[in-house]
């Protein structure tokens, strides 16, 4: 999306843990090495009297025309960043970002409204606000951070920490994960998590987004859409809702699937974070993230390719991952890309692909390589050579002043036309065999959407 006239405005990242956490909402590298509604939940009265979701004509003017679907309002070419709620509430560091904005081919903004700390902004709902009660939350204004976003021409998308929430868990322990012993389930860093078959959660996070989208945001992105990483050397995760033998990749599935019904009515558009390696993996990479089955659940996908979250043994031929950040994104988006094509030729509707990238060092995993404008116009440029347009970068810190020289004037489309090499062809070949093919034709059977074939239609690579 080109933006010509655009308002003119003037113009400590701390490690997770002591032995260097990466500074991203989630750390994929790990894995592979080793309903019911609440009524307290519901949009109050305020809440149901506030803004209408943003960037829709008025009724005069769509009098014989049906709204877009939220998917198609979207942005021609997606190119954003991810802003804090911290940043967004700053008045030194949110005009700094508006201003990039005004100047570059930025056109979107994933800003925190709920993270693992609680939810960040002064929700009307007391079902919302009795978790975490008392606390002072950053963002005071929804309505009036989204106006300020649509004012810039820029796509606002809520991020939402859905299950790995530590506050919600301890003030409901109820919903949570549970040891066999019956106490609450803690992951390597001490964090408790609620469960992802628990409705009840579903409930919180829906009311969360529903406020969110009311308060103008065009989109809704879940983050940690999934289940906590099972090490061997953590206890077993008992989930007392679970359904016998149910997979863990239904759970997430259902979910989004109740979310997207729950909130495209409202006019805004639906996605979720996963893990980058769900697209190089025939299953749910243990964590019920599956590439198929959530795909034909939401609008758009935001697969983790950060080149410092792959070991040198997940992709074909990328040897040193972080040191190879084209090689990196092109191969793990490329598989994406190829396995997208088979589900829409097999009937399926598949989920846009809007890459994660990265903005930022990886010194746990190599001092002396910076990310700098070089290796983030790599990381675009390997999007543009696997036929995508778009992609957003990901800084924990919300400061991009060492990759902005990386940025181009305006939107264009930049796609090329892709043709999967044999490396990634033959891993495909393998995930076919592995559960991938199965994986395909149950989310093409259960999705909400079909796309039609059209005769003559060849058999994809």
């Amino acid at each position: 999306m080109t933006r010509s006239h655009r308002p003119a405005l003037a113009l400590a990242l701390a490690c997770a843990s002591a032995c260097g956490a990466p500074p991203s909402h989630h750390d994929p590298r790990a894995v592979l090495a080793g309903g019911s509604a609440v009524a307290s939940f519901l949009p109050s009265a305020a809440t149901e009297a506030s803004a209408q979701p943003l960037r829709r004509p008025a009724a005069a003017q769509v009098a014989d025309v049906p709204p877009p679907i939220p998917r198609q309002r979207a942005p021609d070419h997606v190119r954003g960043i991810y802003v804090t709620a911290y940043a967004a509430a700053s008045p030194r560091r949110m005009p700094q970002l508006l201003a990039l904005a005004d100047s570059t081919e930025i056109n979107t903004f994933v800003v925190d409204v709920k993270d693992e700390s609680g939810v960040l902004f002064e929700s009307a709902d007391p079902g919302v606000r009795a978790v975490r009660a008392g606390w002072k939350r950053p963002v005071g204004d929804l309505r009036k951070l989204a106006d300020t976003l649509r004012a810039h021409d820029i796509w606002s998308v809520a991020r939402i920490v859905v299950f790995k929430d530590p506050v919600l868990s301890k003030t409901r322990p109820a919903w949570s994960i549970r040891t066999a012993g019956g106490a609450l389930w803690r992951d390597k860093a001490g964090n408790t998590w609620v469960s992802p078959w628990d409705e009840r959660v579903w409930s919180y996070n829906l009311a969360v987004a529903e406020e969110a989208a009311r308060a103008g945001f065009d989109e809704i992105q879940f983050d940690y859409v999934r289940f906590p990483e099972a090490y061997r050397s953590l206890p077993t995760q008992v989930h007392p809702r679970a359904p016998a033998g149910a997979r863990k990749s239904d759970a997430i599935a259902a979910f989004l699937q109740r979310a997207s019904e729950r909130l495209r009515p409202l006019g805004v558009a639906v996605g979720a974070d996963l893990f980058g390696l769900a697209m190089n993996d025939p299953g749910d990479v243990e964590i019920g993230q599956q590439w198929e089955t959530l795909s034909v659940r939401v609008d758009h996908l935001y697969p983790m390719v950060y080149p410092s979250h792959y070991f040198p043994t997940h992709l074909p031929g990328v040897r040193h991952p972080n040191r190879m950040p084209y090689e990196t994104v092109a191969a793990a988006v490329g598989m994406g890309v190829v396995r997208n094509d088979r589900l829409r030729h097999a009937g399926g509707a598949p989920a846009r692909t809007i890459p994660w990238l990265q903005a930022f060092d990886a010194p746990w995993v190599d001092r002396h390589f910076p990310y700098g404008p070089q290796q983030a116009r790599a990381q675009m440029d390997a999007v543009y050579a696997v036929g995508l347009e778009d992609w957003v970068f990901w800084n924990a810190a919300s400061r991009y002043d060492r990759v902005a020289g990386a940025f181009a004037r305006e939107a264009d489309p930049r796609a090329r036309p892709y043709r999967a090499p044999a490396p990634v062809l033959r891993q495909l070949a393998r995930f076919e065999g592995w559960g991938m093919r199965a994986a395909r034709a149950k989310a093409v059977a259960e999705s909400p959407e079909k796309q039609t074939l059209r005769q003559g239609d060849e058999a994809l690579p």
